[in-house]
């Protein structure tokens, strides 16, 4: 089931509509869950406890300074970075990973670490990001 925090309607001419999708895929075995607080300067969306199979995701009028970070906890694993950074690859470091234009940012939660990817047509392609 999704979490549909935000949609948005971008109104300002030359300015794409972003998403950001987390997705949790650890094992449904798992002993612990996901626990994800994402923010920017203006919106911040609390701590979320997606189920596996969840989609947390939000919308909004990407700028050029325009900024979300996201903390995640797993069991005694814990990471932060930005989500979004880059209105071309999603972040900065992202060119490898998304092709320029990208703006569907797909994050991927995996046991073995958290993957970046996007979305092409009817098919989603990622590659790992960081290690837990």
């Amino acid at each position: 089931m999704p979490y549909n925090i935000q949609s948005y309607n971008c109104n300002i001419p030359g300015f794409p509509i972003c998403e950001v999708h987390v997705l949790n895929n650890l094992p449904s075995d798992s002993t612990y869950g996901l626990e994800v607080h994402c923010a920017s300067g203006d919106n911040d969306f609390g701590h979320r406890f997606p189920n596996v199979g969840d989609d947390f995701r939000w919308g909004f009028c990407g700028k050029p300074n325009t900024l979300f970070f996201c903390h995640f906890w797993w069991g005694n694993k814990d990471l932060v970075f930005d989500v979004f950074n880059d209105l071309n690859y999603c972040v900065h470091d992202g060119g490898k990973i998304v092709p320029q234009g990208t703006t569907k940012c797909i994050w991927d939660v995996r046991y073995d670490g958290i993957y970046l990817g996007y979305v092409e047509g009817d098919k989603t392609y990622s590659q790992k990001y960081r290690d837990w």
